[in-house]
């Protein structure tokens, strides 16, 4: 088992040059047991703040761990990026060490998993970083360092697949929030011979390389590579797509990084106004019982909207609540929809929709489990406004009880899905998928994250948790009742998740008979509500100050 670092502008080129260089060019002999940890840095003119800093790679046969170096001048603030590979275990679960948080992951069906995790490096960085996986495998991997990042935000958006015996290496395309950010291009590829190929993984156009290297085996070898390239203005980027010469099994995955000093479209702020205003009223004939609203992650200005009990979803403007599209999700029959979300996914931005009532007259029996629907966005400000829509059903269950929940949210860089619970007491609990997500159709059992106490009242709709959504900067969000409009904030620096322990601050809430939908404006300066009735239906803004 051996690890053969390529420099794109040197090795390649001499290796290329005949057959008979490639005995030069790679690790002669038997498979060694291990992997001695690879260097590697290079300079380049930065359009962005961030500047790439350099890479350590390693690998191993047989191994449930897998230590890589930190990279070479890593400092206090930069952003570390791992990415783990593991050949013939996809069902491994990889835990990373203490600190580093999982992006995503991309798997074949059998011989290929490749996570993506991250960190911001403190003053007391370990030499090295001990990745284990809780089945033995053929392991390599790499951490990447970069200064200039958002130390508070530092992922502005994620995407990536697994492509099945091809040369092509395909990304699903990617929308940004921030302008000036960087890309980071990972590839993996199945890989079987005596040698490093003389010809390893392309990047996409445009993307510097300066890690392009195998991990050696007669039968479960890998080629892998890190390449960036910097970000202009933020919206749509497209699709990343690289190569490499051989029709094998392979996963390619693209991270943006957000700039320190991004112009960013997402920024918070404490204050909020004390009245609201009424944006227009929904004329789309299609809207009957609006019980969630949700931005759009593709389309500026456009929030989607939906009933409990049809499959229709509506896209309204941000602007005046006028008719942006409409669209019939085809392949599902709503039980109840009580809530809907934006946020990553496998084909670049998804609606999630929330089957997750369980009080609804449309059951004869109250269900014990549940699901979430993902659906890929439509391109409206391509065209697309009206057709069917595709969900994939991801059902649930809880790990105590079944549970009534009118709340579902999506972190906005780790897709992480969340269902907050609904109780008239005010006893909300809070339960999110396990990561990464299983094979849609298969069952999952919820994690419980945190217990939810909302303030009460003799109302006992002052308590009755109907909506909510995460910030677009991933630090706070928003939680609403049929009577109260709160916002829970993690403090500054500190993980996502840790609001959840927060206390609510209450903010203005719009006046609604049965309000069951809250969103965010995606540049974070102000959110919007919708009463479920009565009928005319308005959407609600309130801004911040």
């Amino acid at each position: 088992m051996t690890l053969t670092f390529f420099n794109r502008n040197v090795s390649r080129m001499l290796c290329s040059v005949s057959l008979l260089a490639l005995a030069g060019c790679g690790p002669q002999g038997a498979e060694a047991p291990s992997l001695p940890e690879q260097e590697v840095a290079t300079a380049r003119q930065a359009v962005s703040t961030i500047a790439y800093r350099s890479s350590a790679t390693a690998g191993g046969s047989t191994r449930t761990s897998l230590s890589i170096a930190k990279p070479t001048g890593t400092a206090v603030g930069d952003v570390l990026l791992a990415r783990i590979i593991n050949r013939n275990n996809v069902a491994a679960v990889a835990t990373p060490p203490a600190g580093w948080t999982l992006v995503r992951s991309d798997q074949s069906a059998s011989q290929l998993k490749a996570w993506i995790f991250y960190k911001v490096a403190t003053a007391s960085e370990p030499s090295t970083y001990a990745f284990t996986i809780d089945i033995a495998s053929y392991m390599a991997g790499s951490i990447s360092a970069f200064s200039g990042v958002d130390t508070a935000n530092p992922i502005d958006a994620q995407t990536g697949q697994k492509n099945g015996l091809t040369s092509s290496f395909n990304t699903p395309a990617l929308s940004t929030s921030t302008a000036n950010g960087v890309a980071v291009w990972f590839g993996s590829q199945l890989w079987t011979g005596a040698a490093c190929p003389a010809s390893p993984i392309v990047p996409p156009a445009g993307f510097t390389e300066p890690v392009d290297t195998c991990l050696v085996s007669s039968s479960t070898g890998v080629i892998y590579n890190v390449a960036h390239k910097d970000l202009g203005a933020a919206g749509a980027q497209g699709s990343f797509n690289g190569s490499s010469p051989y029709a094998e099994t392979n996963t390619a995955q693209v991270v943006a990084l957000r700039a320190a000093n991004a112009s960013a479209s997402c920024s918070v702020g404490d204050t909020f106004s004390t009245a609201y205003t009424t944006q227009g009223t929904v004329t789309a004939t299609a809207l009957v019982e609006p019980s969630g609203i949700a931005a759009s992650r593709l389309t500026p200005g456009v929030l989607y909207a939906h009933n409990e009990d049809t499959t229709a979803i509506v896209a309204i403007s941000t602007a005046d609540a006028s008719t942006k599209g409409t669209f019939t999700v085809s392949n599902v029959t709503p039980a109840d929809w009580e809530d809907v979300a934006t946020g990553p996914c496998p084909a670049g931005q998804c609606i999630y929709m929330g089957d997750i009532g369980r009080s609804s007259a449309n059951f004869p029996t109250p269900p014990s489990t549940f699901a979430v629907y993902r659906i890929p966005e439509p391109d409206i400000g391509a065209g697309q406004t009206s057709g069917n829509l595709t969900a994939e059903a991801f059902p649930f269950q809880y790990p105590d009880t079944p549970k009534d929940a009118e709340t579902l949210m999506v972190h906005p860089t780790t897709g992480d899905i969340y269902v907050v619970t609904k109780s008239y007491s005010g006893a909300s609990k809070v339960y999110k998928f396990p990561q990464p997500l299983p094979t849609p159709g298969t069952l999952s059992t919820l994690v419980f994250v945190a217990n939810l106490p909302l303030p009460t009242t003799t109302d006992t709709n002052y308590g009755a948790a109907t909506s909510g959504a995460i910030h677009p900067c991933a630090n706070r969000f928003l939680l609403r009742t049929y009577r109260k409009v709160y916002e829970f904030r993690a403090a500054t620096g500190a993980a996502f998740e840790t609001a959840f322990a927060a206390a609510p601050v209450s903010l203005t809430d719009t006046v609604e008979g049965q309000g069951e939908a809250i969103e965010y404006d995606p540049t974070g300066t102000a959110y919007y509500t919708m009463s479920e009735s009565p009928s005319p239906f308005r959407l609600k803004r309130v801004v911040r100050q």
